[in-house]
């Protein structure tokens, strides 16, 4: 076969192939760059094309679940190869699973952008803007970025890379799904959605040539994370190109147009690494070659679950040569026993490790006492509604008003795919974190203490076009969702789970502990099971509050209710009235 890139075509038009070379890629203006970049290089040498666009998966879905499935924006398109509808499938190598049919190869690598980082932020007065940045090629380092960043702020990811990369330094910040092309994000951002918003660097750069982000110039600006601390994804910044295993010789000279050697090779090593450690590419892991220069950041596999006890981790660095480099796996050691605190200490029905665990590392204990259990009625959840709608614009929200109400939405997703493809709109710090743990990161959290907050918050940033999905307990009642249909919303409420008291048996209780309250549920279980009750009582919302005042059993106890983030609020409490 000739090697010369014109004959390859001419070898096909002349065996009856009169099609173009059809190139497969989603409909985004991300990927559709991409594309016709590929046709571009092909058109140069002579060779006609044909771009065909195809939504995936990836494209079909609002929820915060997209790190729970590999390759979904790979898939589809992919299977479109292998049905003979394209002839080559234009991918982001980033978000190529380590492994893949072998029904499909890759063909080439095109030569690699940048592969830096971004966090956005809305931009204040003194502040560069988006494009500035871009123009200025100085990165920040990771501790400096973090100074910038409020306490309690949100960021919009669901990496495990970024995730674990920001909150070993950071646990503080609160992660959000912040779904949809490029351009949708930066509208939430903009929209005061999420506080800053971290997004590859090569794609904002991509989308700068088309205009597309030049109306929203001057309201953005960007800090580029230094690589040392913060290295690439895996094929972060390049533009591969697959085909069918069988074609691979028939279409090489279209290799010898698109390859880019050395991008071709750092590629392949980062992959490899992230093969080595057990990782597909939602691992969390930060791997960047150039040449024998090798940087690495990589999370415990374990890092989400360990991070939701309220436990540091470590994280495994390494800068240096590749011909140097040894991966050791960083490991989440067990945890050690908590120590019990003498003294006075909080009695809780929340039953978060997390708030127990950072409370005991400032001296103050707690023990955890569960007084209800939760029975899901998954089927009472709507199934099956998606399709009524027409455009994914009019979808309606998940709103969780409660860990408990959270734990249920997880259960629900696993066998109600529509669930999971909505957003999920959390009430606080608490029910988000709780749905985290559990692998989703939600879209909003609206950083409520109590009902009226969050409707507040409903009421101030979510449009009452937007219909509402409401989950309550069997004791619950129906203001909120009542308050809701009144501001004008269409709402959906139903019996989501019910709060079963159980039987507890007696705890040691001094006059001077502080029993939290997590619910009115809580309240009344406490009472029946006749538990003691300490002086001071902090409870979870004013609903709560109301329900412990009316009952005979807390008559003699000082009820208040909790202000602000729980560890936080608990931390100031204790220091204010147990140690001042």
């Amino acid at each position: 076969m000739s090697k010369h890139p014109f004959a390859i075509w001419q070898r096909l038009l002349e065996s009856g192939g009169l099609m173009p070379i059809r190139i497969g890629t989603r409909s985004s203006n991300l990927a559709m760059w991409q594309a016709r970049t590929v046709a571009s290089a092909l058109h140069e040498a002579g060779i006609e094309t044909e771009i065909v666009q195809f939504k995936s998966m990836g494209d079909r879905s609002l929820g915060g679940n997209l790190s729970s499935s590999v390759g979904q924006f790979i898939h589809l398109i992919d299977q479109k190869l292998n049905e003979g509808l394209v002839d080559i499938a234009v991918h982001s190598s980033k978000d190529v699973p380590t492994t893949t049919d072998d029904t499909v190869a890759c063909l080439a690598y095109m030569e690699r952008g940048v592969t830096s980082d971004l966090i956005l932020f809305k931009r204040e007065s003194d502040d560069p803007s988006l494009y500035n940045v871009l123009d200025d090629e100085t990165s920040t380092s990771l501790s400096d970025l973090l100074d910038r960043i409020e306490h309690g702020s949100t960021f919009g990811t669901v990496s495990g890379r970024r995730q674990s990369l920001l909150l070993s330094r950071r646990p503080d910040l609160i992660p959000l799904s912040v779904r949809g092309h490029v351009e949708t994000r930066i509208e939430r951002l903009l929209e005061g959605r999420v506080d800053a918003l971290v997004l590859a660097e090569a794609g904002i750069r991509r989308l700068r040539t088309t205009g597309v982000l030049d109306e929203h110039n001057e309201q953005l600006t960007a800090c580029r994370i230094s690589s040392e601390d913060w290295p690439t994804a895996p094929g972060q910044g390049t533009v591969c190109i697959h085909c069918k295993t069988n074609r691979f010789e028939e279409l090489s000279n279209l290799r010898r147009i698109l390859n880019h050697a050395q991008t071709e090779a750092d590629v392949i090593r980062e992959r490899t690494i992230l093969d080595m450690s057990g990782g597909g590419c939602l691992y969390p892991a930060g791997i960047e070659a150039h040449g024998e220069h090798l940087m690495v950041r990589i999370a415990p596999k374990n890092w989400r679950t360990t991070f939701c006890a309220g436990r540091e981790y470590s994280i495994f660095s390494y800068n240096g040569t590749f011909e140097d480099f040894e991966l050791q796996l960083p490991h989440d050691e067990t945890p050690p026993e908590t120590e019990m605190v003498d003294g006075p200490k909080f009695i809780s029905t929340l039953n978060s490790d997390r708030i127990s665990t950072v409370l005991a590392n400032q001296g103050i204990g707690m023990t955890n006492l569960s007084v209800l259990d939760l029975k899901p009625n998954l089927d009472a959840w709507p199934r099956n509604f998606l399709s009524q709608y027409t455009s994914k614009r009019q979808w309606p929200y998940l709103v969780l008003t409660s860990p408990f109400s959270a734990r249920c939405a997880i259960l629900a997703a696993e066998s109600n795919p529509d669930i999971a493809r909505i957003k999920w709109v959390a009430i606080g710090e608490g029910t988000a974190r709780a749905c985290f743990q559990r692998g989703v990161t939600v879209a909003i959290c609206a950083k409520a203490r109590n009902s009226k907050e969050f409707f507040d918050y409903i009421s101030s940033n979510i449009g009452t076009n937007t219909k509402l999905l409401l989950p309550r307990s069997s004791v619950a009642p129906e203001t909120f969702a009542t308050q809701l249909k009144d501001a004008g919303y269409d709402v959906l409420d139903w019996i989501g789970y019910e709060n079963q008291a159980k039987k507890v048996e007696p705890t040691s209780v001094s006059p001077e502990d502080v029993l939290l309250i997590s619910s009115s549920s809580s309240a009344i279980s406490w009472a029946e099971n006749g538990l003691k009750t300490p002086n001071e009582i902090i409870c979870m919302g004013s609903n709560t509050r109301n329900t412990i005042l009316s009952l005979e059993h807390f008559k003699n106890c000082n009820v208040s209710v909790l202000e602000g983030p729980t560890t936080e609020y608990l931390t100031q409490w204790w220091n204010q009235n147990r140690r001042g």
